[in-house]
């Protein structure tokens, strides 16, 4: 038996969703169930570790590098370090 899926999105998100949809031939929710089913499926492959925070997205100055993971844990960890030692 199938469930019910409720969300809540931008009216224009929509509008552009449901035009998507159309022009692929489908219903809203059968949109809505190909991208989660693409998803799913997408998730089951193996996927190459990389920095996918948007948290920290323009948080440090690399220099120009690209925000990768060691970079990012490389320099958190030299600010923590010059903290500590700033709060001796």
């Amino acid at each position: 038996m199938s469930q019910v899926l409720t969300l809540r999105i931008e009216p224009d998100l929509l509008s552009r969703a449901e035009a998507r949809a159309a022009s692929l031939g489908l219903d809203r929710a059968g949109y809505v169930r190909n991208l989660i089913q693409q998803d799913v499926d997408d998730s089951r492959s193996p996927n190459p570790r990389c920095f996918a925070s948007e948290d920290l997205v323009g948080a440090f100055r690399l220099g120009g590098a690209s925000a990768t993971n060691p970079r990012v844990r490389e320099n958190l960890r030299r600010r923590s370090v010059a903290h500590r030692e700033a709060h001796r």
